[in-house]
């Protein structure tokens, strides 16, 4: 109904045309709105020229790294013990996890301790670029996490799409159980 001459007249009917006219401004306001996106964030990493995202749900704090006590008979992936926040913690190199080459790389990065492990374990990586929010869809396992061709490997996130805007760049996203279970046995 239009406000008007004829709905002027009688009140009712002006009172009406208000309430439709503004559920219509309402509805088209919110029509103008972006949907609300699930999403989860990730610690973007570096390894070399490469990213990797942990979930940040996954993990305890992040500090400079410090010399590593080494441990006999160890897999190479174990760079060896080391205090991190008054705890004494397994620190295992990503890149090495992850079967990348770490020849040549002298610089002390950074270690990520994680969350609920026993034994404790952190993880050495070149260091921390910030934290992601990517869409939750691509945070989810793939059908066949062999498709990418690295067990521990569970997705892609494409650059630009981390929602803060903060990285750039594209990571790979980190099974953390499929990573530690190679090693905690």
């Amino acid at each position: 109904m239009k406000i008007g001459l004829t709905a002027g007249a009688d009140p009712k009917a002006r009172h009406a045309a208000l309430l439709d006219a503004r559920a219509a401004a309402l509805a088209a306001r919110r029509a103008g709105e972006e949907e609300t996106v699930e999403t989860a964030a990730y610690l973007v990493c570096a390894c070399g020229p490469e990213r990797y995202g942990l979930p940040l749900a996954a993990v305890a704090g992040v500090a400079p790294e410090r010399p590593c006590t080494g441990l006999p008979g160890a897999p190479p992936a174990l760079k060896g013990i080391t205090a991190v926040a008054g705890a004494i913690v397994s620190v295992l190199d990503l890149a090495s996890c992850l079967g990348l080459d770490t020849k040549g790389e002298d610089e002390a990065g950074h270690v990520v301790r994680l969350r609920a492990q026993e034994p404790p374990v952190a993880l050495a990586v070149d260091r921390v670029l910030g934290i992601a929010r990517i869409d939750a869809a691509l945070a989810r396992p793939t059908a066949k996490p062999e498709s990418l061709g690295r067990g521990p490997l569970s997705g892609y996130a494409p650059p630009g799409s981390d929602r803060t805007g903060d990285i750039r760049e594209g990571f790979s996203l980190v099974d953390l159980p499929a990573l530690l279970a190679r090693f905690m046995t």
